[in-house]
């Protein structure tokens, strides 16, 4: 399956910063050391994903010791949301608890990029009931949604894709294919037929045959996946949390949303632990893909490859700015490689190598503005000049 480009990037990032679409909305701790090396891990990585040449690679490291392990608010690499640290779990799922009404409702959506799809349907509909009454809060809007789930459950996707619908307009123009497209699925979930995978595929489609530009693609697609995977998907999570109380109906929708880390070439099948093959992903991101291909889970998170960058991008910014320690200097150009040979070429990152981050470091230091998703625009424009 063809992938989005993922030079489209640095002009989307331009669009998220003007839009204040911020994925640190909390500061990271200062200057996180990491476990100290092992040993090289070269003979295993070297030969799987560069077939046997001799470079060198990481360090060998448990999950648990990454370096992301220990930063609250990590953009997931594969959905963009925030992950919660396991640690901060009763402590996130309680500042939405304590809320009714409208602040219980403002908050959900304030902070929506907690929760992943089918979870963020849950709490999405929990928003739309405690909207509506003061007095609600989030056990009491169960318990209403449970009156007339299906009901309920169609209302919310119709949102989203009005939501859509609107992102789509305001890109595109009044009269556009997305809209068209959007339209007739609207017309499938009032009949009860929600399934999200078939939905974005057409619009995975739709880009790969320049019908959306990567801006608007980017925006499009991140809104389609509030959606549920389907009915199913969506009934699940809800019977999870049916008889809880608020504290555990919060506990629940973002559990999933803690941080986990990814083995990029999956453990199952041989994949080390090291550095190189590790990337933070939040667990409902991680957990279902198990060791199946990136192309085919591609197919569930279509979103992954722009996210992929975002992730790589806000990770060399903290390198620069000295929230992560430099013996990641080289992370970017290692972990690039290694989703490359995983995704067969299909997942290429534009990262910053190892001598651009210690000179940007450098310039951070002594005051000066640096933005790694900025260098990274010019690294490419350059590439693109060189080679024209």
């Amino acid at each position: 399956m063809a992938i989005a480009p993922i030079s489209a990037v640095m002009t989307m990032n331009r669009v998220q910063n003007e839009q204040k679409v911020s994925m640190d909305k909390k500061a990271a701790p200062q200057s996180v050391q990491p476990q100290m090396p092992e040993a090289n891990s070269g003979a295993a990585l070297r030969s799987y994903f560069l077939g046997g040449n001799a470079v060198s690679f990481g360090f060998n490291c448990s999950t648990g010791k990454f370096v992301t392990k220990q930063i609250a608010d990590v953009p997931c690499c594969c959905c963009g949301g925030r992950m919660i640290l396991q640690k901060d779990l009763g402590k996130v799922a309680g500042s939405f608890a304590r809320n009714k009404g409208e602040q219980l409702a403002d908050k959900i959506n304030r902070d929506k990029d907690y929760f992943r799809s089918n979870q963020g349907t849950i709490a999405g509909m929990i928003a739309i009931e405690a909207a509506k009454n003061p007095g609600m809060d989030a056990k009491g809007a169960i318990a209403e949604i449970g009156t007339d789930f299906q009901g309920k459950l169609k209302n919310y996707c119709q949102g989203v894709l009005d939501k859509t619908n609107e992102i789509a307009k305001a890109n595109l123009g009044e009269k556009n294919v997305v809209s068209d497209l959007i339209a007739a699925e609207k017309e499938k979930v009032a009949q009860g037929n929600i399934d999200r995978i078939s939905f974005t595929e057409k619009l995975v489609a739709m880009q790969e045959k320049g019908q959306i530009d990567p801006v608007s693609y980017d925006m499009v697609i991140n809104s389609a996946m509030e959606l549920p995977q389907n009915t199913e998907r969506a009934m699940k999570h809800f019977n999870k949390v049916a008889f809880k109380d608020n504290g555990g109906i919060f506990n629940e929708l973002l559990k999933e949303s803690t941080q986990t880390i990814e083995h990029v070439h999956p453990h199952s099948l041989g994949g080390p632990n090291d550095t190189d093959n590790y990337l933070a992903e939040c667990g409902e991101c991680n957990h279902p893909r198990g060791n199946m291909s990136y192309l085919k889970w591609i197919q569930v998170h279509p979103e992954y490859p722009v996210n992929a960058q975002k992730h790589i991008e806000w990770f060399q910014q903290q390198i620069v700015d000295g929230k992560i320690d430099s013996k990641y200097d080289d992370y970017g150009t290692k972990i690039k490689a290694t989703l490359s040979k995983e995704s067969d070429g299909r997942m290429e990152l534009k990262v910053l190598d190892k001598q651009k981050i210690q000179e940007l470091r450098n310039k951070a230091r002594h005051g000066e503005h640096v933005s790694v998703s900025e260098e990274i625009e010019k690294q490419e424009k350059e590439k693109q000049y060189e080679n024209a």
